[in-house]
């Protein structure tokens, strides 16, 4: 049989103070994670894969349990409408300068999507989430946001990593997190 060994607290603090120094080495990293983090395509699709979770985890929720269900519907509805606007307002326009004429139905097409996946949210919100009617459009609005996010990671992600510099997607990115944060506080007071 095999046995334990004790370990000395000695060994417990080279170990622990090894992790330290691990980790104080990474610090002159930050300010590079940082702005990576902040290029817009990164942001945003943080903000996918969070709404993503949201989706799930609701529809993984059993029907009995309404009030968690309307309150995780709540947390996708003020995260979707928050990315949804600040999208609206900062990144199609900026796509728009970017992209040729022929191209402008490609932003026109998001704008759109934007509408249609707001109405389904404003429809949910009037349900009672324990139906199956509740499940059928919830399971419309998963689909339907897919696509959108589908759409916008591999058409318009692409349009800013080809003709907009590395700089250009960091201020871009910067300026919608400040007008979400912006957003967010709106929504909460």
């Amino acid at each position: 049989m095999f046995r334990r060994r004790r370990t000395s607290s000695r060994t417990k603090w080279g170990i622990i103070g090894g992790a330290i120094a691990g980790a104080a080495a990474l610090i002159p990293l930050i300010p590079m994670i940082k702005r990576r983090g902040m290029r817009v395509t990164t942001l945003l699709k943080k903000d996918h894969r969070v709404v993503s979770g949201l989706i799930t985890t609701l529809q993984l929720t059993p029907r009995m349990n309404g009030m968690v269900r309307e309150t995780l519907l709540d947390q996708i509805r003020n995260h979707v409408m928050v990315h949804a606007q600040a999208e609206e307002e900062i990144l199609y326009p900026a796509i728009r300068n970017v992209v040729a004429h022929e191209e402008q139905w490609k932003v026109d097409k998001s704008y759109h999507k934007h509408q249609q996946v707001k109405d389904i949210l404003n429809d949910l919100g009037t349900m009672d989430p324990t139906t199956d009617a509740f499940d059928t459009k919830f399971a419309h609005f998963k689909q339907m946001i897919g696509h959108h996010v589908e759409e916008e990671e591999s058409e318009m992600f692409e349009i800013l990593k080809q003709r907009m510099s590395t700089e250009q997607q960091e201020q871009l990115g910067r300026r919608i997190h400040d007008r979400k944060v912006n957003l967010k506080a709106r929504r909460a007071a």
